[in-house]
């Protein structure tokens, strides 16, 4: 028997996608939004922002290091891997913050144990069920009722950074999922008289959610074939960007949006498989970037990329690198004070083989729930002044 929480249309669970439905049917007005881009798995930061004016990098490093003349230089000791060509051009612009060493007290090298001190702005406890994205989606929902302010746009199921105490937000992994398939010319004339007219009780209910679904789809196809501003990569992570750059430019009113990218977790074999995923990224954040400039919303968006860790200053014996602590997090957007923030790694100082957190990510946090988004923060770090 069919229930208002299993009932199928075309396919579509629609149930499950009320709160998206019911969201889009109206348009909200332009406010300031968070994307927000995890790179799973431990990203190497010394051969992301590379210290190649260090002799121990080399000392360190005999067959990762990246030489000087290769890298996209930031200043005299420090340049970005030569896969970030993009993001080196935004950084001369302005739009880019690289801030250094960031990572959190008592630094854990357990993927999950550090994911979930991200995803709850909570070092110091066992994780809980709320995230800090999924704080703001609470406190903006109860600004805003009936609309959706948070969505994941990823291949998986929702990260704890997600999940709300009240609000649920959403998971999508592309345009297609507001897509419906095609009918046949009779089935679409059988649909088309079934959704015509009122009726009582759980009849009108159900008839009511079909044309909310039907008419989303067909206007979340309308958008997603809209010409952007920027000619995106074909990747999935570009794919899942120029979505976000859509709905913003639809003006739906959503607020926050959850990306990930996996593979990160480089043991072996690094150069190749590091060299391709910051590819992926720096394409796929400069057509992002690029699009929200030329749509007129680029001092709407800002962007925070990070990682769980860094990894190990020495390389291993398999050409990769282990878990290690501090890394780089970077921010995008017009609002941001470009250039190179937090103390530069010194590798003649290391802390047990690593790069120590100078800068505790939850001042990053700070920034990004109060002086952006003008909520209340996870926790009294104070703030880095990294907005113009």
């Amino acid at each position: 028997m069919l229930t208002r929480r299993d009932l199928l249309v075309n396919g579509a669970r629609v149930g499950a996608l009320l709160p998206v439905l019911s969201a889009l049917e109206g348009r909200a007005p332009a406010e300031r939004a968070l994307v927000v881009l995890q790179l799973t798995g431990g990203n190497d930061g010394l051969n992301t922002v590379v210290p190649f004016g260090q002799d121990d990098y080399y000392r360190l490093r005999p067959n990762l290091a990246l030489a000087p003349g290769a890298v996209r230089r930031l200043d005299d000791g420090t340049g970005l891997h030569p896969a970030l060509a993009g993001l080196a051009e935004l950084y001369d612009e302005g739009s880019l913050a690289i801030v250094q060493g960031v990572g959190y007290p008592g630094a854990d090298r357990s993927h999950f144990r550090s994911l979930e001190v991200w995803h709850t702005a909570d070092p110091a406890n066992p994780a809980g069920d709320v995230g800090w994205l999924g704080r703001m989606a609470d406190a903006l929902a109860r600004a805003h009722p009936g609309a959706m302010p948070a969505l994941a746009v990823e291949p998986g199921d929702l990260p704890l950074s997600m999940r709300g105490r009240d609000v649920m937000p959403p998971t999508v992994r592309d345009p297609r999922g507001f897509r419906l398939h095609e009918a046949s010319a009779g089935f679409a004339d059988l649909r088309d008289g079934l959704l015509v007219g009122d009726a009582p009780g759980d009849l009108g209910y159900l008839r009511q959610v079909a044309r909310t679904t039907y008419d989303t789809a067909r206007r979340m196809a309308d958008m997603a074939d809209a010409p952007g501003g920027a000619e995106y990569p074909g990747d999935e992570l570009a794919q899942r960007l120029q979505l976000v750059a859509q709905l913003v430019r639809g003006g739906f009113g959503t607020r926050v949006f959850h990306l990930s990218l996996g593979g990160f977790d480089t043991h072996s074999r690094q150069a190749p498989v590091h060299q391709n995923l910051l590819q992926q990224v720096s394409g796929a954040l400069t057509a992002f970037q690029r699009d929200l400039e030329a749509s007129g919303l680029a001092d709407r968006v800002v962007t925070l990329v990070f990682s769980e860790f860094g990894r190990r200053a020495a390389e291993n014996a398999s050409k990769g690198t282990d878990h290690g602590q501090g890394a780089p997090a970077f921010l995008m957007g017009s609002p941001v004070r470009g250039g190179l923030h937090g103390d530069a790694p010194d590798l003649a100082r290391l802390v047990d083989g690593d790069v120590p957190g100078s800068v505790d990510f939850r001042a990053v946090y700070t920034l990004l729930e109060r002086d952006w988004m003008g909520l209340t923060p996870s926790t009294d770090a104070p703030a880095l002044p990294l907005l113009t």
